[in-house]
């Protein structure tokens, strides 16, 4: 029986979900995991580029599996393929198999597979325990496109995810329906950004959660990476659909309120119509969690631009994500380096703002939290309910 082995990884979400599927192409085709590089027929190397320290991660990963002695086997997968080709082939000579074509490269690993990469339905669990940073089996997550439809100046991710490529209505409620035969209680709506989900395919976000809401009524729906530029695109249409109670998480990343960073930023200011819009779910749903993320020493952003960002965030949402900001040179925010702050005052600026929301009775965290930590989170979000009597 030939054998592959998977790297830890620092994947996101969606590439968690991705490369569980990959490793169950491999299994339903006869294949056995292994966990000692040195064992398998194929090694592959998991790798991300999200921030610099998991491209780091990755490059060190694949150094460190060809001083295991297995660099003629070794294959590639990931983002830093499509963000760092270059750097990459200085590294390995092997095999890679790119993010953003996937779906076309990874039948070439097994050229001889009787099931298709495309006929192995897509995954709603990761590969591992480990994976979760809160373990729960009643939760589950439904990729609904992989890529980027925005160009932000800033972002590490779209150069390793590619353009949106959307899966197809009926793909994604055939996942959905799976999972309410195993009694799943929470889907997740998932993807590196969802807002103009099936653009390609002549839908959209609406038409899908609508769809997605009356396949049953015995889950709850949680809504990740909408971006606000939805909100503006569909708030008549989705606004009476996320107003349903069975919505209850629901993440809207606003980075700023300063029309002058989203400029820098290359972001639309949506600001007002994600305050009236979510003035309008809280009229007949308050059991949501809100959530979004603040981006923080943006280079020249003054203090009054982040109080004023930190405000709009504490009125409107219960849980705020708090990043400062990295510029990168191969990223077209690098033209405002020299602007840029001190490691020390971006530091400072995140500790000011973590401070500012809780002291506003809202929680703050950093986005990449420790399983400890994102355990006190759920636990918080579920008193935040109790305390509105929704529960």
């Amino acid at each position: 029986m030939p054998s592959v082995y998977f790297s830890e990884d620092d994947m996101c979400t969606t590439q968690k979900l991705q490369v569980a599927r990959v490793q169950k192409w491999f299994l339903v085709n006869g294949w056995d995991v292994v966990k000692d590089p040195a064992d398998a027929d194929m090694p592959i190397c998991l790798t991300c580029n999200g921030w610099k320290l998991l491209t780091e991660n990755s490059f060190n990963r694949i150094n460190r599996l060809q001083k295991a002695g297995v660099a003629e086997k070794l294959v590639v997968l990931g983002c830093i393929n499509d963000a760092h080709p270059e750097k990459v082939a200085k590294v390995h000579s092997g095999k890679t198999i790119s993010n953003a074509k996937l779906d076309e490269q990874i039948d070439s690993l097994i050229p001889d597979a009787k099931i298709k990469y495309a006929d192995v339905p897509h995954c709603s669990e990761f590969r591992t325990k480990e994976d979760y940073r809160v373990y729960d089996i009643s939760k589950q997550f439904v990729n609904i496109a992989n890529g980027c439809s925005f160009n932000c100046s800033f972002c590490h991710h779209k150069p390793g995810l590619g353009e949106r490529r959307s899966r197809t209505n009926e793909d994604v409620l055939a996942q959905i329906k799976r999972l309410v035969k195993l009694n799943v209680r929470k889907v997740v709506l998932t993807g590196m950004e969802t807002s103009f989900y099936g653009m390609e395919h002549g839908t959209n976000f609406a038409e899908l959660l609508d769809a997605v809401l009356k396949v049953d009524d015995s889950f709850e729906v949680h809504i990740a990476q909408f971006q606000p530029q939805g909100i503006h695109k569909m708030f008549d249409t989705l606004l009476p659909l996320v107003q349903s109670k069975r919505i209850t998480d629901f993440q809207l990343p606003i980075q700023t309120t300063s029309s002058r960073l989203l400029k820098m930023m290359k972001r639309t200011d949506r600001t007002s119509d994600v305050a009236s819009f979510i003035e309008k779910m809280r009229e007949k749903n308050n059991r949501a969690i809100l959530r979004t993320d603040l981006i923080v020493g943006w280079p020249t952003e003054t203090m009054q631009e982040l109080d004023d960002s930190l405000a709009f965030a504490v009125k409107y949402f219960d849980e705020i994500a708090v990043y400062a900001i990295e510029l990168d040179p191969d990223l077209p925010a690098w033209k405002y380096h020299e602007q840029e702050y001190s490691a020390e005052e971006r530091n400072r600026r995140v500790r000011y703002a973590r401070d500012y929301i809780e002291k506003h009775g809202k929680m703050a965290h950093c986005g990449q939290q420790d399983d400890a930590t994102m355990q006190e989170v759920e636990a918080k979000r579920q008193q935040m309910r109790m305390a509105r009597g929704v529960a």
